[in-house]
């Protein structure tokens, strides 16, 4: 069978965090795919292979003409940004993916486009599932995950939590309008607090420590040496109910409990997720975290969400969304 090719336009950086669209496009390489990430800042830089079959390119325009004076040809082009779909027609893939990964006001106007465009659409939260199964006939339920070797791997004590002989509590992630800043900052008046992260448009609280972005592989020692793990979103915004977030997954992949703020995502993980409707139960929850997080129990059931979460398997659904698609029309991609 030749290699098909699967290409991200620029939406995002490689290397700005580790989001849903790098996992997602690593489990395609790691599956013989080649795949054709354009990153969002652009540059004359040659295309780079980051990994066994998945190239970075630098200049979005470049693929747009390589693709018009057929030097590249696309089997699968995979949008996560719905504005993007706006390349279609540029791009004449035999297959186009739109994952609705985010409800943002913002991208209403874009959003139609998006989905009557495209053959499948997958969606990453249930809010999302079915808000998109209202309007395409090809919608799919894909969660969020961790990667399987990032499940209950040894880890390092960071340098900034050695000597800390009282609870860690660890925030990671961007710090945006959907985060609850003041609930985090109640939080860190009581237990010492780390942000690993960055701030995207809100500041982090003065009284916690702020030890900035970490690699993806990095992170993982944070998470695992953490007593435990925050998830404090605003759920008065569309954009929280829409959520599924990538760190709870990856919170249970290291063995801790998440406390966060009760939406729908937060209630399928009982015994991993402890979750309150108001600041009071939040911080409640804290405590009774704080006081669990040497339980066996709960480490072990977080462990087990967290393989019955994988990308594999996240692959292995969408690998045979992709191969259903096509069957039902005798065609094959």
């Amino acid at each position: 069978m030749k290699q098909r090719t699967i290409l991200y336009p620029c939406t995002l950086d490689w290397d700005f965090l580790t989001q849903r669209p790098q996992q997602i496009v690593k489990q395609f390489a790691k599956n013989g795919y080649k795949v054709i990430f354009c990153n969002n800042t652009q540059s004359n830089k040659p295309p780079e292979e980051v990994e066994p079959n998945l190239f970075v390119y630098y200049n979005w325009q470049d693929v747009l003409n390589k693709i018009k004076y057929k030097q590249l040809k696309i089997d699968i082009y995979y949008y996560t940004w719905a504005k993007s779909a706006q390349y279609i027609e540029d791009i004449k893939a035999k297959l186009n993916i739109y994952d609705s990964v985010d409800s943002f006001s913002a991208w209403y106007e874009y959003e139609d486009q998006a989905i009557e465009s495209a053959d499948i659409v997958l969606t990453s939260s249930q809010f999302l599932y079915e808000m998109r199964s209202k309007k395409h006939n090809y919608v799919y339920l894909i969660r969020n995950a961790c990667p399987e070797d990032y499940i209950n791997r040894p880890s390092i004590i960071p340098d900034e939590f050695k000597d800390i002989d009282e609870p860690i509590v660890l925030f990671s992630g961007a710090i945006g309008s959907w985060v609850d800043t003041g609930l985090i900052k109640k939080v860190a008046s009581k237990y010492k607090t780390f942000l690993v992260g960055k701030e995207f448009g809100k500041a982090c609280p003065s009284n916690v420590i702020n030890l900035g972005t970490r690699t993806h592989d990095e992170l993982y020692n944070y998470y695992a040496n953490s007593d435990v793990c925050l998830l404090p979103f605003d759920t008065s915004q569309e954009v929280t109910q829409a959520a599924c977030a990538i760190k709870m997954i990856e919170h249970m992949a290291a063995g801790k409990i998440t406390v966060a703020t009760e939406w729908n995502e937060t209630n399928i993980y009982p015994d991993s997720v402890f979750t309150g409707k108001t600041d009071e139960e939040f911080l409640d929850q804290v405590d009774r975290a704080v006081n669990l997080s040497k339980s066996e129990y709960h480490r072990s059931k977080s462990l087990e969400y967290a393989k019955q979460n994988t990308w594999e398997n996240r692959f292995n659904d969408i690998a045979e969304i992709i191969e259903n698609y096509y069957s039902k029309d005798g065609v094959s991609v």
